[in-house]
């Protein structure tokens, strides 16, 4: 009774503190802006709703501009009267009861002129994550209290919440996916455990059920399948009676059936949508890096890496290296998943997925991850050497800190990182920024290799030649000036720097001359202060070949910060070329 006590008091007050923390973080939000929950991708997932039972999926009875102020993640296609979502109806499955509670509330209240995007419905859906996450949490512990103690199951929950991006995805962006898939990976896990225990056929249709939610939302979530024969299995004889198990017809028919009613609704809406009942909703995006996975950049790049943005992930590996040490049950299959994981985000086209805190994908993974992380804590708090024992949890207290530390400061206000995937400067730069550490020192270089396409300084990349990655720029013959980069100078810090070195990569299709420019100015609005510029053609003469063009540009001395340094390719016969990876180093003095 008094652990029941313990418990309950410990998750009504981290409700009450999330929901707080979840209002406060949106005191400033209005309807539509990228800072709240129904916007880009966010409105893609929640359209489902509004469109089902105010808009009946007929375009005529919709705003015609709803799809744009909202942020894009939807379109209405008027000329063919359908409303057009790449992602699927989980989401918004799981957020139905709180969509219809809102319902109520503006009905009775006379407020629904929105027709669901009010503001009601909008705090309703951070109410939605809020829960949701509470719930995850729950059953997350719950399933931790059959392999370790209480205090390790408090302290691993609480860790996980606090030092990684799930406290982000809940409480400042929690019209994502991921703490909907989070409590379903979390409640498969709880009724994982109870179906072996207890064999009770209830249990199992509650996993069917959970395991057919999270492959609607993230179709790659299928990994987590694999767990229903291979965890805290003994041996081989015991793997292939869990097969034979699910492939009799009580339990295999009752997972196709569940299957089939839950993906029912997402088949007629692809079958509405294109004619068929299986559709490929997202177009050009998939798996183009198949052949040569981004590992690297999944786990390192400042642009999201795993390590980067959640180096308390360092330790969930320790865990995993300890479990297979030790010989531990589920050590190797979970060093499986992990890797499987990896590869499966590395080979996505948009590796760093867009516009994230952090690699987001591996999120729900992290009740999988919660393991060995709650393997390593049992061993260190039995580990004998106090000062080893202090050192290491201060590490992670620390971990926590500037992870809050950066949530909350500053990425809450800025969605993108506007980094290149290797340029470690500005990624020093933000967590200075941030307050992690300090003092912050001047901007000493700048990169961009195309890659970050919130960084793009065109609308449209090229992927036709690149030097490096996917993206370069193609300045063509729509424009005789093509942008590269831009920055006030009061960001550069005063004393402003001397001189810039500028270096590209240009690559020309054919031998004709362009007479294309590296070029720079120095701008105060629209008059110009200072110019200088390159010439490319005398250092690109080899065609379909990637030569590098440099030049070092003057920043003459200004009585005012306003300011803006410019560079851009100036192509004034408007023939093709192609540039990549562009860097700038500051020079603070004259040597």
């Amino acid at each position: 009774m008094k652990r029941l006590r313990i418990t309950d008091w410990f998750f009504y007050l981290l409700f009450c503190t999330s929901l707080a923390l979840s209002w406060f973080f949106h005191k400033d939000s209005t309807r539509f802006s990228d800072r709240d929950e129904l916007w880009s991708d966010r409105a893609g997932y929640y359209i489902y709703l509004p469109a089902t039972f105010y808009y009946h999926f007929d375009t005529r009875k919709m705003p015609a501009d709803l799809d744009i102020i909202t942020g894009g993640g939807f379109s209405i296609d008027t000329r063919n009267n359908k409303i057009e979502t790449k992602y699927t109806y989980g989401v918004a499955l799981l957020a139905a009861p709180f969509f219809f509670t809102s319902a109520i509330v503006s009905r009775v209240a006379g407020y629904d002129s929105e027709n669901g995007f009010s503001m009601i419905f909008m705090r309703m859906m951070r109410l939605a994550a809020v829960v949701y996450l509470l719930l995850g949490l729950w059953f997350l512990k719950k399933f931790l209290d059959h392999y370790f103690s209480q205090l390790v199951s408090f302290f691993v929950i609480t860790v996980i919440f606090l030092g990684t991006n799930l406290f982000y995805y809940s409480l400042i962006d929690g019209m994502m996916s991921h703490v909907y898939s989070f409590f379903l990976f979390s409640l498969f896990l709880f009724a994982l455990k109870k179906y072996w225990l207890a064999g009770s056929y209830p249990y199992f249709i509650l996993l069917c059920i959970t395991l057919s939610l999270v492959v609607l939302i993230r179709p790659t979530n299928i990994l987590l399948g694999l767990l229903f024969f291979t965890w805290d299995v003994a041996g081989p004889k015991e793997w292939l009676k869990r097969i034979r198990q699910f492939l009799k017809p009580p339990y295999l028919l009752c997972f196709l059936a569940i299957l089939l009613i839950v993906f029912l609704p997402q088949l007629v809406y692809w079958k509405y949508l294109s004619g068929n009942w299986l559709h490929f909703s997202y177009g050009s995006e998939g798996f183009a890096n198949w052949r040569h996975p981004r590992i690297a950049e999944v786990f390192f790049s400042p642009v999201n890496g795993l390590f980067a943005y959640t180096p308390l992930v360092i330790f969930f590996v320790a865990g995993i290296v300890l479990m297979i040490v030790q010989k531990r049950s589920n050590g190797w299959l979970i060093a499986v998943i992990f890797i499987m994981v990896t590869l499966i985000c590395a080979s996505w086209k948009m590796w760093y997925f867009g516009c994230s805190y952090g690699q987001r994908s591996f999120i729900e993974y992290n009740a999988i991850l919660s393991v060995p992380f709650a393997w390593l804590i049992t061993a260190l708090f039995n580990n004998r050497f106090f000062l080893f024992k202090t050192g290491v949890l201060f590490l992670v207290f620390l971990l926590v800190y500037a992870n809050l530390r950066y949530t909350t400061v500053l990425y809450r206000f800025d969605r993108c990182y506007y980094g290149s995937t290797w340029d470690w400067d500005h990624y020093r730069h933000t967590i200075e920024r941030s307050g992690v550490i300090s003092p912050v020192h001047r901007i000493g270089s700048y990169q961009n290799d195309f890659e970050n396409l919130a960084l793009c300084p065109v609308k449209r990349p090229s992927a036709v030649f690149t030097r490096s990655g996917q993206y370069s720029i193609a300045a063509n013959e729509k424009s005789g000036q093509t942008p590269l980069f831009s920055i006030r100078l009061d960001e550069l810090g005063y004393p402003y720097p001397k001189m810039m070195e500028v270096e590209a990569w240009v690559l020309k299709p054919g031998r004709r001359t362009t007479d294309a420019l590296l070029s720079y100015t120095l701008n105060r609005g629209n008059e110009v202060l200072f110019s200088d510029e390159q010439p490319i053609d005398s250092l690109v003469t080899s065609p379909l070949t990637w030569l590098k063009v440099k030049k070092t540009f003057i920043i003459p001395d200004v009585n005012d910060s306003s300011p803006q340094i410019s560079i851009f390719i100036r192509n004034p016969e408007r023939m093709l070329i192609y540039v990549d990876d562009l860097k700038v180093r500051y020079r603070y003095g004259w040597k």
